[in-house]
């Protein structure tokens, strides 16, 4: 029984009891014992009154303790609850008019079916035996186009007759005097009428699917019997009349009904018909208010409009109290900001409440004590922001400011860093008048750090290339080269020597030489380039691990012949990784075709297209990655 001590604890002993009359309203209400649910009703109100009271004061003590609660909740009584409530009322009034007329509109056609069935047979009943199956026939053809699946049944002097003769056999108990109405048969609704005399018995049958249900009343609806109408509703697929416009919702109501079964003689039961309808379908009809479901909708719409009255009046109220001591604690506020905004950090508010108006009170005195340690921080600040300004321009200082003056290989360099500083690298030197050496590299990490590894790493190529670089006199077969692989070795030594072992960088070093239009080059780790030639694409080899790792690395060097219009793309991983707001990736393809599409386009301006339609696939002002993309193009001596 600990469940019970604990709701004992949150509602009380008017609390049980309240609930447990309430128990025993709804139980004498649904079993139509009127009296004593208005006992029980009149009995319980004082103590629903008491749990009223206590929920406000809970309410009040915790849920409207927050200053933004207590606004929220002042203009909720004073202007939203009321609009919704008259929505809902407006709304419920609606959709009650519209569900009886869809209602009115069913039952009317079901009634004047089952009357044309009744005068059919009364008809009948009136011609001799002899002939009356012509005049079934003729009635069947013309009932059918109402109710399809129409059936006779006549017992008379000549004998037991089915019209069609493949109609099922039924045996209608003698019990059974004159009827129509509708009957259940085998757990399916039919229309029927029975007609008993001294010439004998006439029966007819006509199944009440939904299809001929709904076809009762034209473009209204779904027509049908059913349990409830959510079963309804998602077990019936039929034909909707398409709305007018957005207000012309989906209607779905019921009503009563009564029917018999053939094994119970003339013993109604009560069957429940669902409408599903549009306001658009049923525009003329009036209120039918004498069935007892249809009636709980007017009730429904007195209760709301009582309610809103109330709501409105106590709304009132409140909010006029509420709305004093917010609007009392905000004055403070402004008084004491304005203080503040002069410099008068010696201004406290006096604190009257033990809730979030008084603890902001608190919050503002301690605001004032603080201010100056929070000048210091910004002054400190603007100091770390101007050193790094400064850091920018000493390492925009580091990068070649134009394109080495050598024929036979044109550069073209941007890198867009994606903070102050950048940890990407490129250089280009003239080693001799028609040799030219060129890197681009990607330091790991971003900022500061990176920035000064990236130095590093461009003094350590500089000293390398200033001093006697080594050569090579087996490389692609021609004139003694530069041995790009023992340099980027020397580099990697160098780099894993001086800096901390965290810290790396991808690395491509290539020199070109005029004479032999080839290209000798190390890739430590970077990114393969991509040599574009007359629209294919080729990607360059790698030879080894990135530079400042290990220092047991081995580096190995390639070479491959330029022919004039070659295109050689260098890229950090800044240009091809960032992704886009569904999580897609740039990608090396989307790149290489943007390449491709303004190939013939200046360098520089195949660039910037590149790097702004990175910018424009991520949608972010910010870039989250250093952006570095180095363009040769392999041109003719003039």
């Amino acid at each position: 029984m600990s469940w019970f001590r604990r709701l004992k604890q949150r509602i009380g002993v008017a609390g049980i009891i309240f609930l447990a009359g309430f128990v025993l309203f709804l139980l004498f209400y649904f079993t139509n014992q009127d009296g004593l649910a208005f006992l029980v009703l009149t009995i319980d109100i004082p103590f629903a009154a008491v749990v009223v009271f206590r929920g406000i004061r809970f309410v009040t003590r915790h849920s409207l303790w927050s200053l933004r609660n207590r606004l929220l909740f002042v203009y909720g009584l004073m202007g939203v609850l009321p609009i919704l409530l008259l929505f809902a009322l407006f709304g419920l009034s609606v959709w009650a008019l519209m569900s009886e007329l869809a209602i009115y509109l069913a039952s009317s056609a079901l009634n004047r079916g089952i009357q044309s069935i009744e005068m059919s047979v009364q008809a009948i009943a009136k011609i001799p035996p002899s002939a009356r199956s012509v005049a079934i026939s003729e009635s069947i053809d013309r009932l059918s186009e109402q109710f399809p699946g129409v059936h006779f049944y006549v017992k008379d002097g000549t004998g037991d007759h089915r019209y069609p003769p493949t109609a099922p056999p039924l045996d209608v108990p003698k019990e059974w005097k004159n009827a129509h109405g509708i009957l259940e048969i085998r757990d399916e609704f039919e229309a029927w009428t029975h007609h008993v005399d001294d010439g004998g018995e006439i029966t007819a049958i006509a199944p009440l699917s939904e299809e001929t249900l709904t076809r009762l009343v034209p473009q209204l609806g779904i027509i049908d019997f059913g349990q409830h109408a959510g079963a309804f509703e998602s077990s019936h697929a039929g034909s909707i009349p398409p709305p007018m416009n957005k207000f012309d919702v989906t209607i779905a109501w019921a009503s009563t009904t009564s029917f018999y079964r053939l094994s119970n003689p003339e013993k109604a039961e009560s069957a429940v018909l669902f409408v599903l309808s549009r306001p658009s379908a049923v525009l003329r009809a009036f209120f039918s208010g004498t069935e007892k479901l249809r009636g709980v909708l007017y009730d429904a719409v007195i209760v709301i409009a009582i309610l809103f009255l109330v709501v409105e009046l106590v709304a009132a109220v409140i909010g006029v109290s509420l709305s004093r001591r917010i609007t009392r604690a905000v004055n403070q506020l402004y008084e004491g900001t304005r203080r503040v905004t002069h410099g008068d950090f010696s201004h406290r508010i006096s604190v009257r409440a033990r809730d979030q108006l008084g603890e902001l009170a608190q919050s503002f005195n301690q605001m004032t004590t603080r201010i100056q340690d929070l000048l210091i921080v910004e002054k400190e600040k603007e100091r770390l922001e101007t050193e790094i300004a400064i850091a920018r321009e000493v390492q925009a200082q580091l990068y070649p400011k134009q394109a080495p003056p050598v024929c036979g290989l044109r550069l073209s360099v941007r890198c867009d860093p994606a903070r102050m500083v950048s940890g990407d690298y490129y250089d280009y030197q003239v080693l001799s008048k028609d040799r030219l050496a060129f890197a681009i590299g990607d330091v790991a990490g971003k900022g500061i750090s990176a920035a000064l590894l990236m130095a590093t790493l461009q003094a350590a190529l500089k000293a390398q290339l200033t001093q006697e670089p080594p050569i090579r006199e087996d490389v692609c077969d021609q004139e003694p080269e530069v041995d790009a692989a023992t340099i980027v070795s020397r580099l990697n030594q160098q780099l894993y020597a001086h800096t901390s072992p965290e810290k790396y960088a991808t690395f491509f070093f290539a020199v070109f030489d005029e004479a032999t239009r080839t290209l000798t080059y190390t890739n430590a780790g970077h990114l393969a380039p991509l040599l574009i030639r007359n629209g294919s694409v080729k990607q360059l080899d790698s030879n080894g691990m990135v530079v400042g790792a290990f220092p047991f690395a081995k580096y190995d060097e390639s070479c491959v012949t330029l022919q004039p219009g070659d295109l050689l793309v260098c890229y950090t991983d800044g240009v091809t990784e960032p992704e886009n707001a569904y999580g897609e990736m740039f990608g090396e393809e989307r790149m290489v075709e943007l390449i491709r599409k303004h190939v013939h386009d200046p360098d520089d301006q195949i660039v910037s297209t590149v790097l702004d339609a990175v910018r424009s696939w991520t949608g972010s002002p910010e870039l989250f990655d250093d952006m570095t993309l180095l363009l040769a193009r392999e041109i003719q001596p003039s």
